[in-house]
């Protein structure tokens, strides 16, 4: 691989002001009210590998530790067991960047000193904007938004998270609906006028899309269930039936057609979960590909579709390749794997082209978090373009735009963003 051409490429990307396309970071206000931050609470994805290796996440790991030495010493047979991750390799990252950590990793001759440097940072007033705009230089940030709640428009852009619409055979998820629109609804023809009537509040705001996660808990494979076989089941939740197994999903389907249907006619963006899980999820339910018949039966909608959808990224990129109403997700990918997302990359860049393709999506809840994905991001963007355009006959002009294209262009133009955006 030509150093000077990497080179070129991350200089390049550094003064590229990123639109971090999936973010569920805090807000700046639940930053500073939510208690001190340390080495020991200032987490990410590597919190799952605790869990993993310990039957506890950090909160519990800790929950009765005396003193941060006492936490220090739990902690240290867990980091043992599992350094090698890229969810730790991604907190090294962070340190790196933002707190001094001049070490290779965390050991027992540094960790007092980040462990304060943290703390000490954090606590800044300033710190929040400085990390999220100073250092990461983000244009916005693609932020899920849960039913009913607000975001801060400094900083991020809204779309509407839709998991509860799959759930509104539950009475409580009816309720908090009604409340919300002041309305009680009697029909399944009400309650899809209700989900319409929300999205329309929020894209009125500002919000530029829907979200759907519900690959966690179910598959995502999913029917155009005819109007009335839904309607019957609603009928039955409504009069306090317990409705089956395949009355639920033939609800919940129906209702995933009708929202892709929705998010087509308001020009909103449709963004879906895909590939990778959590501890114990069951990964083939979250394979894109069993997403086909939704994306065709809604070829005016624009589906933004995430993580690279791994394990199945080479079927991904065929799938956009092959479907012009689809766009590939870069999010959380980095911090999975990197290995991994250069060669998803690599394969993408010669099949999709580059204005369906998003580079960066943080998914994380701290902006410290955040700055280290990114990192991380520019480093494997780096990589995969230097390479291409030493061996795969892409020329350096073409791959200094498309990495311009990933991290901003691309991703204001799906989402519809200001027009000024694009001229910074």
């Amino acid at each position: 691989m030509d150093d000077k051409f990497r080179k070129e490429f991350l200089e390049a990307m550094q003064e590229i002001r990123t639109v971090d396309c999936h973010s569920h970071t805090t807000l700046k206000s639940g930053y500073y009210s939510a208690g001190q931050l340390n080495l020991f609470n200032l987490m990410s994805y590597y919190d799952r590998e605790i869990h993993a290796a310990t039957g506890k996440g950090a909160g519990q790991l800790f929950a009765d530790a005396k003193s941060d030495a006492e936490r220090w010493e739990r902690f240290k047979p867990v980091l043992d067991r599992t350094r090698n991750v890229s969810y730790w390799r991604h907190n090294i990252v962070v340190y790196r960047e933002l707190f001094d950590l001049e070490d290779e990793d965390v050991t027992d001759s540094n960790w007092e000193k980040l462990n304060e440097t943290i703390k000490r940072r954090t606590a800044d007033p300033d710190w929040y904007h400085y990390v999220t705009k100073d250092v990461c230089r983000l244009a916005t940030q693609v932020r899920n938004i849960p039913w009913f709640e607000d975001w801060e428009p400094e900083y991020f852009t809204a779309v509407l998270r839709m998991e509860s619409a799959l759930q509104l055979h539950d009475k409580n998820t009816r309720a908090h609906l009604e409340k919300h629109l002041n309305r009680s609804f009697d029909s399944l023809k009400s309650i899809k006028q209700g989900l319409a009537d929300l999205v329309e509040e929020y894209r009125k705001r500002g919000a530029v899309g829907i979200k759907l996660a519900h690959a966690y808990g179910r598959t995502l494979a999913s029917a155009n269930v005819a109007e009335s076989v839904a309607a019957n089941a609603f009928a039955k939740a409504l009069g306090g039936g317990s409705l089956s197994a395949d009355e639920v999903k033939q609800l919940q389907d129906h209702i995933i057609f009708f929202l892709a249907g929705l998010a087509g006619e308001m020009n909103l963006v449709f963004q879906i979960h895909t590939g990778v899980q959590g501890t114990w999820g069951n990964v083939p339910d979250s394979d894109p590909l069993l997403l086909i018949p939704l994306i065709h039966a809604n070829k005016s909608t624009k589906f933004d579709l995430f993580h690279a959808g791994y394990p199945y990224s080479r079927e991904i990129g065929m799938l956009a390749k092959h479907s012009p109403n689809v766009w590939l997700n870069m999010c959380w990918m980095y911090v999975i794997t990197i290995e991994g997302s250069r060669q998803s990359l690599s394969e993408w860049i010669d099949l999709v082209p580059g204005d369906r393709l998003l580079g960066f999506g943080s998914d994380v809840g701290f902006p410290e978090f955040v700055c280290g994905h990114l990192v991380m991001a520019r480093s494997c963007i780096a990589d995969v373009l230097a390479q291409k355009v030493e061996r795969d006959f892409l020329s350096k002009e073409v791959a200094l735009d498309l990495a311009r294209k990933m991290l901003r262009d691309s991703p204001i133009r799906l989402y519809g963003l200001p027009n000024d955006l694009l001229t910074l």
